[in-house]
């Protein structure tokens, strides 16, 4: 005949332990007994003596414990125990508490001391609950034993039936922990393994984290220090989270396997002997997979390298920090190129520039992603504001171009030449690229035939890639013809009236003279070059000349003189010497003197 057999279920605040045997058929169960130490002994109201107690232990097959649930009553002596009875719950308890689940080394005891110790506690427990006759436990005395060895750990039993007090099967507390910096790591408070059974194979182990990429990284460590991953009962151990994490959680799974007993209670086969308890040993697989560990991840840095594209660094640089919304977090403004925002929590972030250095653009925005405990560097490197300079070279009068003028550009304060230039073909000449800043332009060498420009033109570069127009005007080199007209025989006789002509290489007339009653005549202007002068009209009783003057104007605002010389026209007188009384009679070897009385204005 075949019965179900079924574990209780057992609820606690904490925890939910459920054994279920499900589908084992009852078989007949072999029940016997033999004679043992009697460690106590008990002051019994029904003998009215005092006799040793519990001088027999009870055992199944395989040795497994049975407890006899009668007092007074026979020993079993190898009868089949079938029909099932209710465990009451404070036998349960004081089982779950006693042997064999454990074996009374807590107490300093040895284990066939806590068997009886848990035999005496059931019947004390019986009479307490008013079950049965059972035994009063403060009439128990002195045996072989003393009673203060024992009678604490019957105590101890008992008051746990009563209470309906069940162990702790298994237990992984606390089960929220907030972690917190120690060095290195957030590093979460002890985390138990708690249980009133003995095991050493709790494997621990991280289940799940809200950043996967920690799972390989988090530590378990013993209270020593040292990794390790499996632990005994009662051990503690701590998790260990790298610091530079983001804020997040890990979930921690514990298991074990722990050896609980599981009791039978079975009616007598025969009148008058004991009804028994059976305890069979299970083990009982555990999981606690609720263990929560958090924690607030610390606050980053930002440390922003400001440089020019010459690679200068920068100051002056305002900026400011936002969030990946939009609103701004913090302003900062750069200092010999270095922008550092302090206590930022990690996540996504833009940095803007607002206002740039002076002579430099506002570059792009730039994301970054701020780390915990990590300071995350960034490089903005801001355009200078360059621009050029194109100057044309006109003649001053025509506003044709002129080539060949060499030109400098240096700079305002301190006078640092950076360019030189010279003007080509079209007159014009275009610099290279120059940074922000005041500069003046000057002509050092005039183009050929042209007088020095003493002129600076101060230019100012402030708008990126813009060239700034200089025209510069060159006048020619000029200057002037004088002539002084003179008698050829007499020096220091002057000639009015003679007329010149100034001509140019190609034959072209370009100016006329006419000396004054001092002989003298200066032209106009002449541009630079060669001329030729030659007389056009001669003064007044004087021959033509034929020379040319050879004329080189080459020096600005310069008079070249020239003397110019004329014969003048010469004719002879002839007188005829006749008698004074006969006109027609010659007279010979008379002597007459020529006296000069005004030849050319002078007496």
């Amino acid at each position: 005949m075949s019965k179900r057999k079924r574990f209780k279920l057992i609820t606690t605040i904490t925890l939910i332990f459920t054994f279920l045997l499900t589908n084992i058929k009852v078989f007949a169960v072999e029940i016997n007994s033999t004679d043992a130490e009697s460690y106590l002994n008990y002051n019994s109201p029904t003998w009215g003596k005092v006799l040793p107690i519990g001088n027999h232990r009870y055992y199944a097959p395989d040795l497994r414990t049975c407890y006899c649930l009668n007092t007074g009553a026979l020993n079993p002596t190898g009868q089949d125990y079938t029909e099932e009875i209710p465990v009451d719950g404070g036998i349960e308890t004081i089982i779950y508490w006693g042997y064999p689940a454990k074996d009374g080394s807590e107490w300093g005891i040895s284990a066939d001391e806590y068997r009886y110790c848990t035999q005496l506690a059931i019947w004390a427990y019986q009479k307490e609950a008013g079950l049965s006759r059972g035994i009063d436990r403060t009439r128990l005395q002195n045996g072989t034993v003393s009673l203060s060895r024992l009678k604490p750990v019957i105590d101890f039993l008992v008051e746990k039936g009563l209470n309906k007090e069940l162990p702790t099967f298994f237990e992984v507390t606390p089960s929220n922990i907030v972690a917190h910096q120690e060095g290195d790591y957030f590093v979460s408070e002890p985390i138990k393994i708690k249980s009133d059974y003995e095991f050493k194979d709790a494997k621990v182990t991280i289940k799940s984290s809200s950043n996967p990429g920690l799972k390989d990284v988090v530590k378990i460590k013993d209270m020593d220090g040292d990794e390790r991953n499996t632990y005994n009962s009662n051990e503690s151990f701590k998790v260990y989270i790298p610091i530079d994490a983001e804020t997040g959680d890990i979930k921690v799974d514990v298991k074990a396997t722990v050896e609980l007993p599981a009791s039978l209670a079975y009616a007598t086969p025969v009148a008058g002997k004991q009804d028994m308890a059976l305890v069979d040993l299970r083990y009982q697989n555990m999981n606690k997979d609720n263990v929560t560990v958090s924690w607030t991840g610390l606050n980053g840095a930002i440390e922003l390298v400001k440089k020019g594209d010459d690679g200068s660094l920068l100051t002056g640089a305002k900026f400011v920090l936002k969030n990946k919304e939009g609103n701004q977090i913090a302003e900062a403004t750069s200092e010999n190129g270095r922008v550092v925002f302090n206590d930022i929590k990690p996540g996504e972030y833009i940095i803007e520039e607002v206002e740039a250095p002076l002579g430099y653009l506002i570059t792009n925005p730039v994301n970054i992603t701020v780390k915990p405990n990590k300071v995350t560097t960034a490089e903005m490197v801001d355009t200078q504001i360059k621009g050029r300079v194109e100057i044309t070279k006109i003649d001053e009068e025509t506003g044709e171009p002129i080539s060949g003028a060499e030109f400098e550009m240096v700079k305002a304060d301190n006078n640092e030449v950076v360019e030189k230039m010279t003007t080509g073909e079209n007159g014009k000449v275009l610099s290279g690229l120059h940074p922000f800043g005041n500069y003046i332009v000057r002509e050092t060498k005039a183009p050929s035939k042209y007088v020095l420009n003493g002129k600076e033109y101060p230019v100012t570069i402030n708008e990126h890639m813009k060239t700034i127009e200089i025209t510069h005007a060159n006048r020619k080199i000029k200057g002037r013809v004088s002539i002084h007209k003179i008698d050829e025989e007499m020096p220091e006789l002057s000639l009015k009236g003679a007329v010149l002509g100034i001509y140019d290489d190609a034959g072209n007339e370009v100016d006329r003279l006419t000396t004054d009653e001092k002989g003298a005549a200066t032209s106009k202007y002449l541009d630079y070059g060669h001329y030729i002068g030659k007389e056009l009209q001669a003064p007044e009783g004087y021959k033509l000349s034929d020379k040319t003057i050879d004329i080189n104007i080459t020096e600005d605002d310069k008079v070249y003189s020239y003397d110019f010389t004329n014969k003048v026209m010469k004719g002879r007188i002839q007188i005829v010497k006749v008698d004074s009384e006969n006109e027609e009679k010659p007279v010979a070897n008379a002597g007459f003197k020529v006296v000069a009385v005004n030849v050319n204005g002078i007496e």
